[in-house]
């Protein structure tokens, strides 16, 4: 390590902050040079794409560096902290610092893993203003500690194998999740529009979504089984300490002193994560970026409605005017009308395999979250000379 030395980023190479041409003037957007900003970079991939491009006109009047390839891209103002490498020659908006690596002293891999483990040290050093900015100077005074070239090829070899081979393991278990996913929604597809007994005389329902169902089954229009209900407002500064989950149209997002249903109730995206399905098995808040379906606005098995209500894919019913899940529409599609029993059948029956599926994504997400840990300390281990790349593969 005595080898190593202490420098700042801006030792690095060259520091080049982005810009944007006026959007309003589309003569400078066109298809020649790639034109980067933060949504592009994705924290788990080394190299960027993009599909925005400036014109010869946007381009000059940038009056930005091109980036040549292998320069790395730090993200100084939306999404602080986020790298990447270009792969080609790019410009970048003014949400990014670039750094021209100086590849005579500095590998530019090494110095994309070097930075990776500075996504902390990055985002404290921004200042305070109500949009944290991380300047070009502040940005480029970061101490940081490298090694010789040699060293730093070696480490950024090593990396480079070792990412790729984690990297595939991950994407192996987003295949895995992405198929259980699947499996999930074809069989509560299967159940709600089939039932459960495969012997059972099928007839056409006349509704595209539903195809055949059993003889026995009938339809009705989802208003006369249930009535989506709007949620309240309720702002945080309202909220009172209990117990009670708050629901937004995304998820649990609070909790508060008492309930606006009456039971167990249904979720209903309508602003946001528009026509997204939750379940809540106790009485809960539901506020006005969604609807509820409770006991009090529906006669139905709550559990198999929440199925059914997941078949039918509600965000396929938007607004056209004002954005948001129309409820009109959505009332008024057709969904099966079945006996009690077998309703409760089916939600049992779906609630015991749904439960395993969910499991194992559950798994599957956790061995993910483990390979991405691992991923994260064997490049902090690395940059920083803990472990002895040199002589390895």
């Amino acid at each position: 390590m005595s080898s190593w030395r202490n420098i700042t980023v801006g030792n690095l190479g060259e520091i080049i902050t982005g810009y944007t041409p006026p959007t309003k003037n589309a003569e400078y957007f066109g298809d020649k040079y790639p034109f980067i900003t933060p949504t592009d970079i994705k924290i788990d991939s080394c190299t960027v794409q993009t599909e925005r491009f400036l014109s010869q006109e946007g381009y000059e009047y940038n009056k930005s560096r091109l980036l040549p390839p292998n320069s790395v891209c730090v993200t100084c103002i939306a999404s602080i902290g986020k790298i990447c490498l270009t792969t080609v020659p790019s410009v970048t908006n003014q949400q990014i610092n670039s750094i021209v690596v100086n590849q005579d002293k500095y590998d530019p891999y090494f110095v994309y893993y070097l930075l990776k483990t500075k996504t902390d040290v990055i985002q404290s050093v921004a200042n305070s203003a109500t949009t944290p900015i991380v300047n070009k100077s502040t940005f480029a005074s970061i101490n940081v500690c490298v090694p010789p070239l040699s060293t730093q090829r070696a480490i950024a070899n090593f990396l480079n194998r070792k990412t790729e081979q984690i990297d595939e393991f991950i994407r192996i278990k987003e295949q895995r999740i992405e198929l259980l996913q699947e499996q999930r929604t074809a069989l509560i597809n299967k159940a709600v529009t089939k039932g459960l007994d495969p012997n059972v005389e099928m007839k056409p329902s006349g509704v595209e979504w539903i195809a055949e169902i059993p003889g026995h089954w009938n339809l009705v229009m989802l208003k006369y089984a249930a009535r989506l209900v709007y949620g309240d407002t309720l702002i945080s500064e309202n909220r009172e300490n209990g117990v009670v989950p708050v629901y937004g149209s995304n998820g649990i997002i609070d909790t508060h002193s008492s309930a606006n249903t009456l039971s167990p109730a249904i979720i209903i995206g309508r602003k946001g994560s528009l026509g997204k399905i939750q379940y809540s098995h106790v009485p809960c808040f539901v506020i006005d970026t969604a609807y509820y379906i409770d006991r009090h606005t529906s006669h139905v098995n709550l559990r198999w409605l929440y199925y059914v209500l997941q078949a039918l894919k509600l965000e396929r019913f938007r607004n056209s005017v004002l954005p948001g899940l129309n409820r009109e529409a959505a009332e008024g599609q057709y969904i099966p009308l079945i006996m009690t029993e077998e309703q409760t059948q089916i939600a049992d029956f779906l609630d015991d395999k749904t439960q395993q599926i969910d499991e194992l994504i559950a798994t599957e997400q956790r061995k993910i979250e483990l390979l991405k840990e691992y991923r994260q300390s064997l490049i902090s281990e690395a940059v920083t000379g803990k472990i002895d790349v040199r002589n390895d593969g």
